[in-house]
Parts: C-alpha cells; structure tokens; sequence
C-alpha cells in the first residue's frame, strides 16, 4: 500500500467520530469524553440540626459537640454534600452563602478541574436548612433526669467552706474532662450546699464514680456506693446511686496534739493521718485515733515580728494588739531581730510554726 494511503488511513483512524477533533485512539476524544460525562452531582439541599441550648449538632443520629462559627460550618456542610468523581484532577470549589431567612441559606457552588486533559467547570444552587432539636442532654437536664448523686461529708464535724469549694471545683474539672472527650451525658445537673456539706447531683453513672474518686484522691478519705433499685427497662434493671464521699476528721495543715506534741498534718485517709513534728520536722504516721486535740490550723497563723533573741527565748509582736509577748523557739528554727516568724496562737500558748 503507497505511504500517502497509510498516512490517509492512519488519519481517519485517529479522528473523533462525534466532533471530527484529533483523538489519541480512533475513539472520542477527551472533550466529547468530559461532555457526556455528569462528573459532580449536588442535592437541592442540606439539612443542619442544632441544639438550641447546648449548640450541639446532630450527625448522623449522634449528638456531638460543636464550637465552629456558623459560616465554617455551612461551607463545611455544603462541600460535603457535594460529590465530585475520582477521575477528576484538581477539583476546586467555590462557595457563596447568603442567608434567605434566620433558618433558611443558600450557597452558590462553583466546580471546576481537569477531566480526560480537559478543562471542565460547573455550577448548582443548594439550600441549606437549619432545624433546631433539643439534644438528648438538655432534654434530660430540663427534665431533671439524675441517675445519682455525690455526697460530700467529713468525719466527726462539717466540711469547712474551703473543701467545700474544692470538692466543687474538682467536679466541675471531672464534669468538663468527661464532656470534652465525648461523655454528652456526663453532666451535672445540680450542686447544692447543704447543712451538712455539699450534694452533687449528676446525669450518669460514670461521672459520679470519677467525681467520687477524684475527690477522695486531692482530699483524702473513703467513699462508699449506695444502689437504689428504681425500675427496669428492656428487661435491664435501673439504679440510681448515692456516693457518699467521707473526709478525713484531719486535713491537711492541721495543727493537732498527738502524745503531748504538737504536730502539722500532712495527709490523711480516714483511718490514719501522717504529721511532721513541730519541734522537730520529723514525720510519722499515727491512727486517727490517737490525736488528742485539734489546737487549730496553720491558716490561722498570723505573722509576727521578732523584737530580740536570748537563747531560745524571742519576743515577738502582736500584729493586732501591738503587744510584745515572749516565746520559745524550736531547735535548729531561725529567728533573729527583725525577722517575721509565724505564730499560731492557742488557748495556752503562742505556737512557732516557722
């Protein structure tokens, strides 16, 4: 066969059969490809639901917490929604949201790429559709739903207002740790302070028992769990729990009498308590049983000013009366003219805490 004719049919061969255009195979070349191809798809709209107390979002069935600016999360949604095929190269959208009403947006898209070597682009309309739904956790919050409650006591007196105000910070911790990490119905719904001490009411099981600890470990004591049997569902049995949460009769910084020696507390269990010595700084552990007085607290010591030295004798002033009073002072303790020492007074005594 002549070249010429070869050439001729090597031509033909290679033309798009729709358009006449060059084609690599004899077949449709990329554009015809690209044109009779649907390489994106959009719906006609998104619906978003959000908790209007919380401000949580529903994602596929599930409650999740959600901190992202209204218009991040509409692009979020939109880009989402839109589906574009894999065999396009360097997809690239562009959204425009303007809003129709306080629950109605709408979000113009533009998409464009490069398909079969071909420059391909497009454009849909979607609306996005804000539904406001209370969350399972308002829901049971406003219908006042508790499956327990953590009560705070002490041994042998009533928690002072500093522990108090501990034991709630400590819940308000655990509460916070428990909701961050995906724990929605880890709540509390009520912290009430009581004659007593302090009731802490909650939505769940779990947090009750990691307030319950986390209390017991910053502030020493025992808790013990009291089930109460309240129905059955699905055949399971419900219960709600008390965690009675007990401090020691000693916390720390106490200032108690153990065999005729004064002694700072360090820590306590509820069954014993480890002191350092005042006089001496040595530390031991004895039961609780044994302290004979509690003299005070090293939060009640107050500073005073040391007037002279003799030996361990010093004189020291009043910051309240202005008096001069003489003390002793510890061994191996400094304490020249001009220092400030702190003294915590007692019934019979000014007793040097250093």
């Amino acid at each position: 066969m002549p070249k010429s004719s070869e050439f001729k049919r090597r031509i033909r061969e290679n033309i798009c059969p729709r358009c006449g255009r060059p084609s690599e195979d004899g077949g449709l070349c990329g554009a015809c490809r690209a044109a009779q191809l649907r390489w994106y798809s959009c719906p006609a709209r998104v619906v978003s639901i959000c908790c209007p107390g919380c401000g949580a979002r529903k994602e596929a069935g599930l409650w999740v917490e959600t901190e992202v600016p209204r218009e991040e999360l509409t692009n979020t949604l939109v880009k989402q929604a839109i589906v574009i095929i894999p065999e396009i190269h360097d997809p690239d959208i562009t959204i425009s949201i303007h809003d129709k009403s306080s629950n109605r947006s709408v979000a113009d898209c533009r998409m464009s790429g490069t398909l079969f070597g071909e420059p391909v682009e497009g454009s849909c309309q979607i609306e996005i559709v804000w539904q406001k739904e209370q969350c399972d956790r308002c829901s049971r919050v406003s219908g006042s739903y508790y499956e327990g409650v953590v009560q705070v006591r002490a041994t042998g007196r009533k928690p002072l207002p500093r522990e108090i105000r501990n034991a709630e910070r400590i819940a308000r911790e655990v509460e916070e740790a428990l909701i961050s990490s995906g724990e929605r119905l880890s709540f509390i719904s009520e912290i009430e302070e009581t004659r007593d001490g302090l009731d802490i009411t909650i939505g769940s099981q779990r947090i009750g028992q990691e307030i319950a600890t986390a209390i017991v470990r910053v502030m020493g004591g025992r808790y013990t769990t009291h089930p109460k049997l309240i129905g059955e569902r699905a055949g399971k049995r419900l219960y709600r729990i008390t965690y009675s949460v007990r401090l020691p009769k000693y916390t720390k910084g106490d200032i108690v009498m153990v065999h005729g020696r004064y002694g700072e507390v360090q820590s306590a269990d509820g069954r014993d308590i480890r002191i350092s010595d005042i006089r001496d700084g040595q530390q031991r552990s004895v039961p609780e049983q044994k302290v004979g007085a509690l003299v005070g607290n090293v939060r009640d010591a107050a500073e005073y000013l040391v007037t002279f030295r003799e030996g361990d004798t010093i004189g020291v002033l009043d910051p309240g009366t202005g008096e001069s009073t003489e003390c002793r002072i510890p061994p191996g303790m400094r304490a020249e003219p001009g220092d400030r020492v702190r003294i915590l007074r007692t019934a019979d005594e000014l007793l040097l805490l250093g």
